[in-house]
């Protein structure tokens, strides 16, 4: 069965109790007191770091239930999110299955409209980022994932061997798409100040530090990595190394 705790971004206060996950409004442990937000993450998941570091930066109680990498995942699972992806959020009877809609949703629960502006400038900027990071910087460091983590449909990661010697192969070959992204780039976030943008980006920078793909040749991008990787809740959202 999935199974679930409540956690509190910034400094945690797990309440595992090893039970199946109960609604979102119920109280667990009573440590907390009622939790409107529900994740089904998985603590590989980097679609799922990334709204767990938002959670954290913004303070949020939510209670996290795992669910399995391997597919075909659980049917409770699937019949909450039909394509089966993670992670998932529950705020009451709200369910979301994306993790981009899922932080603009948080952004606009919270009123945190300094990480992603209202005024339509500020805004485009930050969705043009968004969208320059998901058609063209991770599908680029996903390359070197997969072979640095053995990933195969179905498993996932892990599913065969590693090939470090692939993966410095293909982190030769993505040079042109990183060089071309870090002359976009502010410093040390990218667009100067902190936005929705950086949370998204956050776990594909992250997991250079695993994979060994060598980011001294791309100043911008380490400055990136590194500031994100810095912030306090960025730890508290529980990245896997």
């Amino acid at each position: 069965p999935l199974r679930g705790y409540v956690m509190r971004s910034g400094p945690d206060h797990p309440g595992y109790d090893g039970a199946a996950p109960r609604p979102a409004s119920s109280a667990v442990a009573g440590t907390l007191g009622p939790v409107a937000l529900a994740l089904y993450d998985n603590p590989v998941s980097s679609n799922a770091l990334k709204v767990r570091f938002l959670l954290a930066e913004l303070g949020l109680a939510y209670e996290r239930i795992e669910v399995p990498m391997a597919r075909p995942r659980p049917a409770g699972y699937v019949a909450l999110n039909p394509l089966g992806g993670i992670p998932t959020l529950c705020d009451g009877d709200l369910v979301l299955t994306e993790s981009a809609a899922i932080l603009r949703y948080l952004v606009a629960r919270e009123g945190a409209w300094h990480l992603y502006p209202r005024e339509p400038v500020r805004r485009a900027r930050v969705d043009e980022l968004l969208d320059r990071f998901t058609l063209t910087l991770r599908p680029a460091l996903a390359r070197v994932e997969m072979e640095a983590f053995g990933w195969t449909p179905g498993e996932g990661f892990g599913g065969r061997d590693p090939d470090p010697a692939a993966a410095r192969r293909v982190g030769e070959e993505i040079r042109p798409t990183l060089a071309v992204f870090d002359g976009l780039l502010s410093s040390p976030y990218a667009l100067g100040e902190p936005t929705l943008a950086d949370f998204a980006a956050a776990p594909a920078l992250f997991r250079t530090t695993l994979t060994g793909l060598d980011l001294a040749p791309h100043p911008r991008l380490w400055a990136w990595r590194d500031a994100l990787m810095a912030r306090p809740s960025f730890a508290a959202a529980g990245p896997v190394r």
